[in-house]
């Protein structure tokens, strides 16, 4: 069988029977695919969590719709009822409800709201397969989802998304989309092989920050693919390849990948859990669980009162310790007025974005690596809130 189909059948089956999958070269070409198949467009307005990564306000862009900004739970890091309320205009066409860190936004009243008023809700999962609303998958509650499979998502095939429906005709457009997508390059599949063979042979405890920083500084200069190019960096411009699909290669390393998905989340709660023992007993804060969501812990998100020298620390002493989001529009810490954000606007996600820091829970940990971090933990108790 086609790798494609087989791909598309394997995740299908972890969300909903009558789930239609379609593949794409990055998850935000996947939400750019479903803005167009909406209708979005000029004059259109789009409510984007006002802590998220670039690429989600480029695919508004994109499409010719506006990006509004709204500010985040300061626990949850996700969309409240609430705060969406005020954003409310007749332009309004679409809510991306965002899971951050592996926990769902509280989607039902967030769908009444749009249902009410005749708005879309696109249920952002790029963190979330896997996990959980109120014992519904991730991806399954919402008319629509997009999903991101690249290398630091629940499961990985490189570079990677897709978008999900159970709705026929909303299926039909985004099959459309994925029928005139480019396919991925001779050049493209080569270079994937060579990242994917670095990454799982080359990346120990030891090199991953000099590889981090290496990869990070070749794919802003457009020297290998990248989770960000350069040119998504710099300006809201579409690269001119940017409608591309999914590759077998790419389908093949998900399908192994979503074999093992089950025991890689039960091991990253493990992981949480660990940490939540560990911060709880130096009287410091842990990452909140609502009742209305299973936390799939895709990073373990704390806050510290100084980052910057954390992650200085961190780097020194071979620490994984990530910086999801270091801005309201990561990784974009400079100006962010040509995405349409007015600085102040989204304040609670603004500090978070000062404070937050990532405990890994990468699957890949020893038992010995994640001794370590906690030993970090606790060298470093007084700068955790």
């Amino acid at each position: 069988m086609n790798n494609l189909i087989a791909f598309k059948q394997c995740t299908a089956a972890q969300l909903a029977d009558d789930a239609s999958v379609t593949l794409f070269w990055k998850g935000r070409v996947a939400l750019y695919a479903i803005l167009k198949s909406l209708g979005v467009g000029e004059g259109d307005e789009v409510i984007v969590p006002g802590l998220t990564c670039v690429v989600v306000p480029n695919a508004v862009i994109y499409a010719g719709a506006k990006p509004v900004y709204v500010d985040v739970d300061p626990g949850t890091y996700t969309l409240t009822p609430e705060s969406i309320l005020a954003l409310i205009t007749p332009r309004t066409r679409a809510i991306i409800a965002q899971n951050s860190f592996g926990l769902s936004a509280d989607l039902d009243p967030i769908l009444d709201q749009a249902r009410n008023r005749g708005i879309e809700v696109i249920d952002d999962c790029t963190h979330g397969f896997g996990g959980t609303y109120k014992s519904r998958r991730n991806g399954s509650v919402a008319r629509v989802s997009f999903f991101s499979t690249q290398w630091n998502k629940p499961f990985n095939t490189g570079i990677g998304g897709f978008a999900v429906t159970s709705d026929k005709a909303l299926a039909r457009s985004l099959e459309e989309f994925e029928a005139r997508a480019l396919k991925p390059s001779f050049k493209d599949v080569a270079m994937l092989r060579a990242l994917y063979f670095a990454r799982h042979n080359l990346m120990r405890e030891s090199t991953y920050w000099p590889l981090l920083r290496l990869y990070r500084w070749l794919s802003a200069k457009n020297l290998v693919i990248g989770s960000s190019q350069g040119e998504e960096l710099e300006a809201p411009q579409m690269p001119e390849d940017f409608l591309k699909g999914l590759s077998n290669f790419q389908a093949d390393l998900g399908i192994k990948a979503l074999e093992n998905l089950a025991e890689v989340i039960r091991f990253r709660q493990r992981v949480a859990a660990e940490y939540d023992v560990l911060l709880s007993g130096l009287g410091k804060a842990v990452p909140v669980r609502p009742q209305y969501a299973e936390h799939s812990f895709l990073k373990y998100a704390v806050r510290v009162k100084n980052r910057g020298r954390m992650m200085r620390d961190a780097e020194r002493q071979r620490v994984r310790l990530g910086d999801w989001f270091n801005s309201p529009l990561h990784p974009i810490e400079s100006d962010l007025s040509p995405w349409g954000y007015e600085k102040g606007s989204c304040p609670r996600a603004e500090e978070a974005a000062r404070e937050l820091v990532n405990l890994p829970t990468d699957p890949d940990m020893s038992a010995g690596e994640l001794e370590r971090v906690k030993e970090f933990v606790r060298a470093h108790a007084d700068s955790f809130l």
